[in-house]
């Protein structure tokens, strides 16, 4: 239901209707059953997006992967279905695209991310034909599948943008799944597989890294890094790459030495070429008072990494994708950020300072084939948490069971109910 009256005003207003904002409205009305809470959400269609990387390798089709956004809204959160186009937390307002402004005494922010494949010159009007597709979208994770299945042989590149982008380790699950497919299909011999990302290495965490650069080593996947996609020639099926400098090291007594190759452009021919789309904040959030406005996460919503409030607005949280925190952007951050974003909206409501802390704890299930996952788990500065008493860098049945079975039905009936 669209919101047209100029002067609505809600005791909390939750902007996002993905996997933080419906999480998060579930609790909240749980926490507050008589208080009045708005949930904005332009969309009809809620998704879950972890299952997009098995879309495009094949293994489920996309359509098991979304709901009504009618179905998932809790009762008794009140639907705006527009865009926030403005945010003013001096007057605790929210402007939406039909003008409308709604006051707010709390603000929960969860509007997710943008994937900016227009960054890349030649990709958009291109996607999901002539070999060039990507996961990073419900309608051409599909698209995917179709261009590798019809791949027999020749160069395959897949790429990693600048971070941080959402599930970081999904550009190269999609990788595995489509070098198995090329042996399944007694192809793999006249294929090469390339990796090429805009990050140091395969993976951010060490441990998992090192695990994951063995996996390549023994599919036969060369792998190449500091190189950033900056141009698809579609037609010509070329792909241009350009030398990027490392990120600096935390603590590093003097920055790395200058690699005389970089700014380097260099052209890939290519058969099959996946892009990862650099991501971005929302404009709304990006352009207001409420994101970091310089560092390493400048654009991004600047909230406190352990009590996800803002430090200049108290009664201002966020949590998912948009936040500007050293997480990693997954599922199973948001699950557990939730439980203890509404127990601190709850402390500073009774006037108490927030007393929750998030631990910066990610999952990611690292698909290496279609019967196998590396489940890293991980919190800040790359702290290995481990939810199981084994080597987590072992791929597993078991957690292929997890990620393809489990884990879709652990989402739909269990998380975004608010029971887990």
């Amino acid at each position: 239901m669209q919101k047209t009256t100029s002067n609505s005003s809600f005791r909390f207003i939750i902007v996002g209707g993905g996997t933080g904002g419906i999480t998060t409205a579930v609790r909240l009305r749980r926490q507050f059953p008589k208080d009045s809470i708005a949930l904005i959400e332009p969309s009809d269609t809620h998704y879950y997006q972890p299952l997009w990387t098995l879309v495009g390798g094949g293994v489920v089709p996309k359509e098991v992967t979304r709901k009504p956004m009618s179905e998932v809204i809790p009762k008794g959160v009140e639907w705006i279905k527009d865009h926030v186009i403005e945010l003013n937390p001096e007057k605790n307002q929210v402007k939406l695209a039909h003008q409308t402004i709604l006051t707010y005494q709390y603000l929960v922010l969860a509007p997710g991310l943008k994937v900016d494949f227009d960054k890349i010159k030649g990709v958009v009007g291109n996607l999901g034909q002539n070999g060039l597709c990507s996961i990073y979208d419900y309608e051409q994770a599909g698209k995917t599948f179709e261009e590798i299945n019809k791949f027999n042989g020749g160069i395959a590149l897949f790429t990693v943008p600048p971070m941080p982008i959402k599930c970081a380790g999904a550009p190269q699950k999609i990788m595995y799944l489509a070098e198995e497919l090329f042996r399944t299909k007694n192809i793999r011999e006249r294929s090469e597989v390339h990796f090429y990302s805009n990050g140091p290495s395969i993976f951010g965490v060490p441990t998992f890294a090192k695990a994951l650069e063995q996996v390549a080593k023994n599919k036969n996947i060369k792998t190449h890094y500091l190189m950033k996609l900056i141009e698809v020639k579609a037609q010509e099926k070329i792909a241009i790459f350009e030398k990027v400098t490392p990120p600096p090291v935390p603590g590093a007594a003097q920055p790395p030495p200058v690699d005389p190759h970089l700014g380097e452009k260099t052209e890939v021919k290519y058969d099959l070429l996946h892009v990862v789309p650099p991501n971005s904040a929302p404009d709304f959030i990006s352009q207001s008072p409420l994101a970091w406005s310089e560092g390493p996460h400048k654009g991004w919503l600047h909230v406190d990494q352990y009590t996800l409030q803002n430090p200049k607005y108290p009664n201002v949280f966020g949590l998912g994708d948009v936040t500007g925190i050293p997480n990693a952007k997954t599922g199973a951050a948001i699950r557990k950020q939730v439980p203890l974003l509404v127990s601190n909206i709850s402390e500073v409501v009774r006037g108490a300072p927030p007393s929750h802390k998030y631990d910066g704890y990610s999952s990611c299930p690292l698909v290496t084939s279609r019967s196998s996952v590396m489940l890293a788990e991980f919190g800040y500065d790359g702290k290995l948490m481990p939810s199981f008493p084994f080597d987590p860098t072992k791929e597993r049945y078991a957690f292929w069971v997890l990620k393809r079975y489990l884990l879709p039905k652990m989402y739909w009936w269990g998380m975004i109910k608010g029971w887990m």
